[in-house]
């Protein structure tokens, strides 16, 4: 995967040139406006031996553009890296709507990450548990019942874990009664048992809870956790963060490297 910058002029133009360099193989190109400005940012899901010809290709036809950090879906996709890349919520190879058309929304991990939805040192001890637990604090706290929470974590993590690997997981579910999407961050007193690929217990929770209707909303947000907990740096600084306070103000400030 690999985030490009861009004016928007060069947007569609890098698209078709992607679409003869990698005709026949799979990929996926999602475009979000940046505002205030008049750039774009691509977040390009490529086959590992497309990526050399990619920067050349972006090198070309967008002398200006900023390439961001590049990092590698495993080998295997878990089901949470298949939601990454999912063709029914991402923008296909063979989409025609202009950038501003099919811009993800506008809140990210930051803006949605406020001190009453960090959790840290959270009493848990299996998943189970801890979609209980995360139920009853979004029915108190916020107001969302506690039923529909758990039951949308357990539906989607029914299809398969949510575990990204590295002691990261991701639990996600649409839920009828929001209003708008919701991310919390949860930090297990003891890392949990997650069914994770690489076998290693959970010890990051980013729990994101989704409107029904909010597809586009729902991709921003996973993409946005895959980009700051695939670099190694981000981890190290929020497993050294004390308070949520500290854990949103690394959120707010971050910069992929």
């Amino acid at each position: 995967m690999m985030h490009v910058t861009l004016d928007a002029q060069h947007a569609t133009p890098l698209r078709q040139a992607l679409i003869r360099d990698c005709a026949g193989q799979p990929w996926t190109i999602r475009v979000a406006a940046l505002p205030g400005t008049e750039r774009v940012r691509l977040s390009l899901y490529l086959p590992r031996d497309a990526v050399s010809g990619a920067i050349q290709r972006v090198a070309h036809v967008a002398p200006t553009a900023e390439l961001g950090q590049l990092f590698e879906v495993p080998e295997t996709p878990t089901d949470a890296w298949q939601d990454l890349m999912n063709p029914a919520l991402s923008v296909r190879a063979d989409s025609t709507a202009p950038p501003n058309e099919i811009a993800a929304g506008e809140d990210g991990l930051a803006q949605l990450l406020t001190p009453d939805h960090v959790l840290l040192d959270f009493e848990v001890a299996d998943r189970k548990s801890l979609f209980v637990e995360l139920g009853r604090v979004c029915e108190q706290r916020f107001g969302v019942p506690a039923a529909s929470v758990t039951a949308g974590l357990e539906a989607r993590e029914a299809l398969g874990s949510t575990a990204l690997g590295q002691g990261v997981a991701v639990p996600h579910g649409q839920i009828r009664a929001l209003r708008r999407a919701m991310a919390l961050y949860v930090r297990p007193t003891v890392p949990i048992p997650f069914h994770a690929p690489d076998g290693y217990p959970v010890s990051d929770v980013v729990v994101l809870l989704i409107p029904q209707w909010a597809y586009a909303m729902h991709l921003h947000l996973l993409a946005d956790v895959a980009q700051r907990f695939c670099d190694h740096l981000f981890r190290e600084r929020l497993h050294a963060c004390a308070d949520a306070q500290d854990v949103c103000q690394l959120y707010a400030t971050y910069e992929a490297s």
